[in-house]
């Protein structure tokens, strides 16, 4: 039995999963997604209309849902202690959590089959398939649905192949960075709502001749047609925001020193010389296909050693010995090591003595701002090689917690749990790892210390404190600039990347949208 309390505005999301049972649930991040989807899953069980319902989720989750749902049902609960932390979940008998090595594993399972309820990570459909595909189960949700916005991952086509009669996706950002995401969600809430794929591609994108993104059109019509099968609340709603603090947002611009600008040209010079042999090439960049491994010819090795001098350029910005931590690890043979940062490094004398950030140095200002207030704050970062100079420099002002994706799910837990609850942590310091799904609206602040390529990344960080369990009439969201720096351009792209998504998911804005940021060549221009 539900024995929580919901907003009038998450009724609404309770009534249409339980009379549609295929739906795309995209109320806007900290509005209740889960508490809502646990009350709809209740009413299904009292009903006798599900017996067996499986949850998956990000591996950082997993204990953040139990707890919830040991919250807000009447599930017999049992404690358990995760590192320092003590958490209340359900009885394994009830709600099993699939968690730890492969023998712990595996007795999971077989538990689970007597379970309501299974909470498991989206590793599992990688690793545990065949228990996972032997588990029947009348409901899946996955939150945060994004995990299946590519096509060609594998998790996406082993999800796609579990196929309930209900099916929840639960996601605040369905469009990240273009409509090709969300068509690939849909195609497994709801296959009839867009329909078949070459379709789709010529109805709302526009290509170039060479089958490049040129923009996207009738955006409208995609919002309505999404609509069907879509229930969309996002904080700005009136009969929401009510509910939640409101949120401050603004750019802090950090000014590089001398040095650090000429080390920074160089590179851009460097950069430059790359992006020419591409074009050479006849090719363009595509930093999305690029990571997506979408590309394999004679340009995409091109793209690569453009892609190599962008990621030079922006460990510079965020700690010159981020540069040289990349150069050590190639001549290691490490996985994050660089030939290009190798191979620059060696060509300056300046760089290896050079351990002055302005950034740093910016946010270490900032910081100590914010803990005059008495506030608590989170700083994101997209590189997990520099959380160590991040609690070097922040751990002198206050006690500080970690959360990255090479900690365990029972380490994470920890650290938010010591975050949450202890008032000498101040600081929650995370990777992108952190940003998807968790709750902490003790903090006051999220300052993003660098900038995401998606945007969709970039509002789930942003969005972790604004929870309608927090308790503050106002939060805030600081990101840092380095100015006439190719960060700017980062800014800009993630600007047009919201008006894409404010168009297909929320229905604001015009029903087209071209694609016309500078490139990468004109900002080296303008900057140098």
């Amino acid at each position: 039995m539900f024995t929580g309390r919901l907003h009038p505005y998450q009724v609404e999301g309770v009534e249409r999963i339980i009379a549609e049972r295929t739906l795309l649930v995209a109320y806007s991040m900290g509005t209740g997604k889960t508490v809502l989807t646990i009350a709809a899953l209740e009413h299904l069980f009292g009903e006798g209309e599900i017996r067996r319902a499986m949850i998956l989720v990000p591996a950082s989750l997993k204990w953040q849902w139990a707890q919830a749902l040991a919250s807000f049902t009447d599930m017999p609960t049992r404690t358990v202690r995760i590192k320092t932390s003590e958490l209340v979940v359900p009885v394994e008998e009830v709600c099993t959590v699939i968690n730890g090595t492969p023998g712990r594993r595996a007795a999971q399972w077989e538990l689970s089959q007597k379970a309501d309820v299974v909470i498991a990570s989206y590793g599992a459909v990688l690793h545990d398939w065949d228990h996972v595909r032997a588990t029947p189960a009348d409901i899946l949700v996955l939150d945060e649905a994004t995990a299946i916005k590519n096509f060609a991952a594998q998790t996406t086509k082993r999800i796609k192949r579990l196929m309930p009669g209900t099916r929840v996706a639960l996601t605040g950002t369905p469009v990240e960075n273009g409509p090709p995401e969300v068509f690939s969600i849909m195609e497994w809430v709801n296959p009839d709502v867009l329909g078949r794929w070459d379709l789709f591609d010529k109805s709302f994108i526009n290509r170039n001749t060479f089958g490049a993104v040129k923009g996207y059109k009738n955006l409208d019509l995609l919002h309505r047609r999404l609509s069907t099968s879509m229930i969309r609340k996002s904080r700005l709603d009136p009969d929401v925001a009510k509910y939640l603090p409101a949120v401050s947002e603004a750019t802090h611009p950090v000014r590089l020193d001398r040095t650090t600008r000429d080390i920074y040209a160089a590179i851009m010079s460097d950069l430059q010389e790359a992006l020419d042999e591409l074009a050479e090439q006849g090719e363009s960049l595509d930093i999305a296909a690029y990571y997506a491994g979408q590309k394999d010819s004679v340009g995409f090795a091109a793209q690569g050693r453009v892609m190599a001098r962008l990621m030079a350029g922006r460990l510079l910005l965020d700690h010159p010995q981020l540069l040289m931590d990349s150069a050590v690890a190639f001549h290691e043979d490490g996985p994050e090591g660089s030939a290009y940062a190798a191979e620059f490094a060696a060509s300056r004398i300046d760089l290896p003595d050079h351990h002055h950030s302005p950034k740093l140095e910016a946010l270490d200002h900032l910081v100590d701002t914010i803990l005059g207030e008495g506030a608590k704050c989170i700083v994101f970062t997209e590189y997990r090689r520099m959380l160590p100079y991040l609690a070097q420099k922040l751990g002198l002002r206050a006690d500080l917690a970690e959360f990255h994706g090479q900690l365990s799910s029972d380490e994470k837990a920890a650290a938010v749990a010591r975050f949450k609850t202890d008032p000498e942590c101040r600081i929650l310091l995370a990777t992108n790892a952190g940003g998807y799904g968790l709750d902490l609206p003790q903090a006051q602040y999220v300052v993003n210390y660098d900038l995401p390529y998606s945007n969709g990344v970039l509002a789930q960080r942003s969005t972790r404190h604004v929870r309608a369990s927090s308790t503050f009439d106002r939060v805030h969201v600081l990101n840092l600039v380095v100015e006439d720096t190719l960060e700017e351009r980062v800014l800009a792209t993630l600007k047009l990347r919201q008006k894409l998504a404010d168009a297909v998911v929320d229905g604001r804005g015009s029903a087209s949208l071209d694609v016309d940021l500078p490139s990468i060549s004109e900002v080296i221009t303008s900057t140098f």
